[in-house]
């Protein structure tokens, strides 16, 4: 019953690769949502019978109507108590009469003659629970919306269903004070529409109830925005959900942005921004891989999680391509992405001039077309030209480098972002990568090499875009610039190679 409860959160919650079950679990098919209704809950309040001792009673009424028979109210009504105390995840405080109540206020509001026509029995709504957590006598069962109207504000009589929804939130392991601000500040609206959920369909459970729907759904986000700390909800549902250590989980709400946060709430609860919510889950699994350690996230199962085909826009980047013959000018600053000018076609190869030795870089223009793009474009720009190797860091054995306008990691970069190219990436000795900030789609211009098996330290994020690979011969100058590495007390990055190793030029030659 707790999760409709708590239906809003747990979305996210799953989403990010918490220990969230799914509806076809017996164990937690919890499908109890609160409703108004604060004086119905005093009388039954003084019934002494609990769900425990309850179960006796519903073991006793285990079959249901019998096969060729018609449906009665009173049988329905039964069928709905049995089911309802057989779900383990019941609020421990909700009573024996309040489950009869929901029953006998689902089944004699609709009456037997309408019962026999839409086809419900005691079977059939086993059957619908099982699977989703619902009674789906809207969605599986067709009762008309009046129908839908009567029955629920019949069944929000039965209990006070604020009390039940903040029991079920801290079960779920939230702060007292947030379960408090959410069953102050419900409307009879959004308690009459999560009531619904238990009824008509688990799918929709802000906003079932016909016209209201809309505004149910506006309800939500309002309460999402006034008592919702969802950093503080991802943090506890990490750690106290998922087993992922305190650093990690404080790694991911660290990097959540204000903007991020704001943009899920007031996504979260509308349907029709289903996209949008994808978009925003999407960073924050960006965010979660690059914080966890590997062994968290195969704890948590993060490998189920794909992340979305990437396709290059058509119309990315604009303007003149530069001279391929390297006779253009120096270009720092842009106004907006390159223009596609690679042909797919053909093979590129980035061939940089260095003071300590020559590399060649075959670009993947085939799985990374617009990165490889990027950065041979600004190469004829001669973006790169003069600068400086400013970072070699051992420990991941890592070279950096790309940054003209300061030759530090604060470079301002070209004036605008890429996307990325996919994730998941696997790091190994000889590749280019792009460098980028903990932010999804913030890669522009700097890059760094892969040198050696340390740089499979960061596999764990896999968010860094991979876009081309070194030679054997280009390799081992790779591998002496970082034996040359000192630490570096003013380098906020740690260290680079002694002396200096700057890039002279990067040239792109086109074959095939």
């Amino acid at each position: 019953m707790k999760k409709r409860i708590t239906s809003g959160l747990l979305l996210l919650v799953a989403l990010l690769g918490a220990a969230c079950s799914s509806g076809n679990n017996d164990t937690d098919t919890v499908s109890q949502a609160p409703i108004a209704s604060p004086e119905a809950g005093a009388a039954e309040d003084e019934v002494e019978t609990t769900h425990t001792e309850a179960a006796a009673v519903a073991q006793e009424a285990q079959n249901g109507p019998g096969q060729g028979s018609l449906p009665t109210a009173d049988e329905v009504a039964e069928a709905i108590y049995r089911v309802l105390w057989s779900d383990v995840g019941a609020p421990e405080s909700i009573t024996d009469q309040q489950m009869r109540c929901i029953g006998n206020a689902a089944a004699f509001t609709l009456g037997e003659e309408r019962i026999v026509e839409l086809g419900i029995d005691g079977p059939s709504l086993e059957a619908a629970y099982a699977e989703s957590g619902s009674f789906l006598l809207g969605d599986r069962f067709g009762i008309d919306q009046d129908e839908i109207d009567e029955v629920v504000e019949e069944v929000a009589t039965c209990a006070d269903w604020r009390r039940l929804f903040v029991e079920g939130l801290q079960g779920d392991g939230e702060s007292p004070e947030m379960a408090a601000c959410f069953a102050a500040e419900m409307s009879d609206l959004s308690v009459n529409s999560l009531v619904g959920s238990i009824l008509i369909s688990p799918e929709r459970p802000l906003g079932t109830l016909g016209t209201d729907s809309e505004r149910a759904g506006q309800e939500m986000a309002r309460l999402f925005d006034i008592c919702l700390d969802l950093r503080s909800v991802i943090y506890n549902a990490l750690v106290n959900g998922s087993g992922v250590s305190e650093q990690s989980a404080q790694c991911v709400v660290d990097n959540m942005s204000d903007e991020l946060v704001e943009r899920y709430l007031l996504v979260a609860s509308d349907e029709d921004e289903e996209d949008e919510l994808m978009e925003v889950v999407s960073e924050l699994l960006d965010i979660q891989n690059q914080c966890l350690t590997p062994e968290e996230l195969e704890l948590m199962g993060t490998t189920e999680f794909e992340a979305p085909e990437f396709a290059p826009p058509d119309d990315f980047g604009s303007g003149p391509c530069p001279p391929t013959d390297g006779s253009g000018t120096t270009v720092l600053d842009f106004d907006g992405p390159q223009p596609m000018c690679l042909d797919a076609t053909k093979q590129y190869t980035a061939v940089f001039d260095t003071t300590a030795g020559e590399m060649r870089i075959a670009l993947d223009t085939a799985n990374t077309p617009v990165t490889a793009n990027n950065f041979a474009v600004l190469a004829q720009h001669h973006y790169y030209d003069d600068t400086l190797l400013f970072r070699t860091d051992p420990s991941i054995g890592i070279i950096q480098g790309g940054a003209p306008h300061t030759n530090s990691p604060s470079d301002p970069g070209p004036g605008y972002t890429i996307p990325d190219e996919g994730s998941g990436f696997t790091y190994e000795p000889g590749q280019i990568v792009m460098a980028r900030t903990a932010a999804p789609n913030s890669a522009s211009a700097q890059f760094f090499f892969a040198v050696n098996e340390n740089t499979a330290r960061l596999n764990n994020q896999g968010t860094y875009v991979v876009f081309g690979q070194m030679d054997d011969a280009s390799l081992a100058v790779a591998e002496a610039i970082l034996a040359s590495h000192v630490d570096q007390p003013d380098n906020p990055l740690g260290g680079g190679p002694e002396p200096p190793v700057f890039v002279n030029s990067v040239t792109i030659e086109e074959s095939g």
